[in-house]
Parts: C-alpha cells; sequence; structure tokens
C-alpha cells in the first residue's frame, strides 16, 4: 500500500496503489491502483475507500476456494507424496493430460462455480471430437473423482457435487467390434512370421502363449522361468493333457514406456503362467533357454520395443500379409479367448492373465462364445433326413391306392 506524488505536465498529482494477497491461497491476489488525485487529502480518502473495497474483493475470492486448474495440480501433487497402488504414476498422467485439453475452459475458473451446463459443454466439446462414449464415461469419472477430493481437501468451498455429477452419456446402439484374431490366422501369423525370419516371431509367439501384456514381456528373464529337464518333458508328452507339468513363468515386472523405467505389473502384484508343451519347447530350442548368454532377457531387445512402438510393428507386418490388422495387445485377447473356449473356467484364466475383477473378463468371455455354446441344439425344426424319406414313401404308398 502506497500514496505518492508525480508531476505530470507541470502539475503535481498525487495516486494510490492498493494490493492485497490472501495468506489462505497465495494465489489469491487483489490489487488496484488509481491516480490523477489533485491532493494528498483526497488520495488518503481513496486510499480507505480502496482498502475497504479490496478486502471485501478478497474476501469473495477466498470464499470461491481454488480455481479448477488448481484443483487438479494439488490433486496430481498429492498422488506423488501419497502413491496408491490402484493409481499407477502414468494412470494419474493420463488423467492429468486428459482434464488439461478438456476441460482448458475451466482451468482459470473457480471450481464451486462451474455448474451442470458446464459440464455438458465438456461432454459434448468431447463427441463433436468424435471421442466414443467409453472415453467420455471415463472423462466423466476422472471429473467426479477430483471434484470429490477437492471436496473433501477444502479446495472447493459451497459445492458438493462436479459439474458432471448423474449427467447421462448417451451409448450408440451398434457397439464396435473388438479386435481379435481366429485360431487360424494366429497359426497364420505366427507360421508367416517364422517364414520370413522376422525379428519380432519370438515375441509373438511369447505372447499367445502367455497372454502377457507387452510391458511383462519385456522385463521378463530367464531367472522368471522354471522348467523342467528334457529328459522330464519326454515322458510327461506321454502323459494325459490334465496330467502334464512342464514348469511356470513368475510375471513380475513391467516395462514403462512413458516413464523409461521398470516397475510392478499392471495389478501391482506378481503371478505364475504354466508352461504348455508349445512353450516349453519354444524356450528350449527357439530361445535357448539352456544356454548361457551375456543378457539375462528371455525375449530379444528391439528399440522399437523400448519406445512402445511394438503395436505398429505388428500392424505393418498383418497388413502386408493380408491379416486382419491387430494391435499387440490383441494377442493377449487371443490367448484369454482361447483359453475359455477350451473349456478353462474364467475364474483361472483371470488369475493367469492378472485381471482383477470378473467384470474385465466378460468381454473375453463373450468373445469366445462359451456361454451360448450349444444353447441352440434343442431347436430341432428342420425335418431330418429319415423323416422326409418317410414322408416320400407315404406319398408314394398313397399315389398307388388312388391307381
Amino acid at each position: 500500500m502506497a500514496i505518492s506524488k508525480y508531476e505530470k505536465d507541470g502539475k503535481v498529482l498525487w495516486q494510490v496503489y492498493i494490493g492485497f494477497q490472501s495468506t489462505k491461497n497465495p494465489r489469491v491476489r487483489v490489487q488496484k491502483r488509481v491516480r490523477g488525485l489533485e491532493s494528498e487529502k483526497q488520495a488518503q480518502n481513496e486510499e480507505k475507500k480502496l482498502i475497504k473495497e479490496l478486502s471485501e474483493k478478497l474476501l469473495r475470492e477466498e470464499s470461491k476456494g481454488a480455481t479448477w486448474g488448481e484443483v487438479v495440480e494439488r490433486w496430481v501433487r498429492y498422488t506423488e507424496l501419497n502413491p496408491s497402488k490402484k493409481l499407477a504414476r502414468t494412470t494419474v498422467l493420463d488423467y492429468e493430460a486428459v482434464l488439461r485439453n478438456y476441460t482448458k475452459n475451466w482451468l482459470d475458473r473457480a471450481a464451486s462455480e462451474l455448474n451442470r451446463a458446464d459440464g455438458r459443454d465438456v461432454i459434448r466439446n468431447a463427441q463433436a471430437l468424435g471421442r466414443s462414449a467409453r472415453f467420455c464415461r471415463g472423462l466423466k469419472y476422472t471429473i467426479n473423482m477430483i471434484y470429490s477430493w477437492g471436496v473433501e481437501e477444502r479446495l472447493i468451498c459451497g459445492a458438493s457435487n462436479s459439474p458432471v455429477y448423474s449427467l447421462e452419456i448417451e451409448t450408440s446402439r451398434e457397439e464396435k467390434k473388438p479386435e481379435i484374431l481366429s485360431r487360424e490366422e494366429i497359426c497364420t501369423l505366427l507360421r508367416r512370421a517364422q517364414e520370413q525370419s522376422h525379428p519380432w516371431y519370438s515375441i509373438w509367439v511369447g505372447a499367445v502363449l502367455t497372454g502377457c501384456r507387452s510391458g511383462e514381456l519385456h522385463q521378463l528373464r530367464k531367472s522368471d522361468v522354471e522348467v523342467i529337464s528334457r529328459a522330464q518333458a519326454i515322458q510327461q508328452d506321454q502323459l494325459p493333457l490334465d496330467k502334464k507339468r512342464y514348469g511356470f513363468i513368475r510375471v513380475r515386472k513391467s516395462w514403462n514406456t512413458r516413464m523409461k523405467e521398470a516397475g510392478p505389473t499392471k495389478a501391482g502384484y506378481w503371478r505364475t503362467i504354466p508352461v504348455s508343451s508349445d512353450l516349453y519347447w519354444f524356450l528350449i530350442h527357439e530361445l535357448a533357454l539352456e544356454e548361457k548368454k551375456t543378457s539375462d532377457f528371455l525375449f530379444p531387445r528391439h528399440w522399437e520395443w523400448d519406445k512402445g512402438e511394438q503395436a505398429r510393428v505388428l500392424r505393418a507386418f498383418c497388413i502386408a500379409n493380408k491379416l486382419p490388422s491387430v494391435k499387440f495387445h490383441t494377442l493377449r485377447a487371443c490367448f484369454a479367448t482361447q483359453l475359455i473356449s477350451t473349456g478353462i473356467p474364467a475364474t483361472v484364466v483371470m488369475k493367469i492373465c492378472g485381471w482383477r475383477d470378473l467384470k474385465t473378463m466378460q468381454r473375453y468371455i463373450r468373445l469366445a462364445g462359451v456361454d451360448e455354446a450349444g444353447a441352440t441344439e434343442g431347436l430341432k425344426f428342420i425335418p431330418s433326413e429319415e423323416v422326409a424319406m418317410e414322408t416320400v414313401v407315404n406319398m408314394y404308398n398313397y399315389r398307388r391306392g388312388d391307381e
């Protein structure tokens, strides 16, 4: 706060400057300057008016709470200081990026002043950009979660529900068909990759025989594999399927492309994958598991893999070989659906793949079609060959009787 005089066009004038900064929120600041006052007394009176005016304005600004941008920033900082198993660091960064992109018009506004009209605008803008209903539901969930956190932390005053709370998001009636490969297409993919000596052949085999995510395959080491000896394997080959035991793979770590480091799996815990006979002999012959090499990694290293471009490599190969274009993660879906279609219980597949809940599993059960298998066998509407022949005989006898 200051009263000062200055000279303009040979005349002495006075000016007043008042500025206040909130002690509750250092980012809240109010200030004003008045110039052209003709006397010090007039400047003193103006100073009193400004102090009252700006004090009231500061209180109003403080009562509004933090801006939406500040709430998002504080939430990100909170997750850094209080890491959770439910939210990976990359997930937090994704949430922040989505909010700064799709709610950028909110960032400088008091979060408590945002209303349902603002919420509808955000969802409509996302839909206008071609984002799916699933994405919009995720955006709504993220806004609700962080807004609720802001209310609990007293950053948002005078409000309880977020601008998108209970907003309905229409879902398209036509569901997009998920990417998947049939058993024949999987075999064709691997056969052609082997014939062409493709550098990613062994990685793709590993994906369809383990169901691992790309990052998990990236971090698999030979020390994570425990298998029986060759002599024992030959004996196992003679046993029934339910008796065969070739070993297992421990999935402990996952490569994080964005952070350029190895971390825990997506689920946050390690799991065990049983080794099949095909995978066993592949590990022994193709990957030379028993041989000592300088690298402890199970699969070969490629720079595209380190940079997270494994989907681009697979799509390019599929297109070149006239196969359905799929992303790398689809190989994991192929693994799951093929297991389910052979009668393996969904709960077992969940454990092998590292899914926490059955909701995720339901999508793959639908793809495999096991729940529907055999359901229509009781519909015997079309006459059988025996019934058809009996009808022909009866008609013949009927005609013979007319003669």
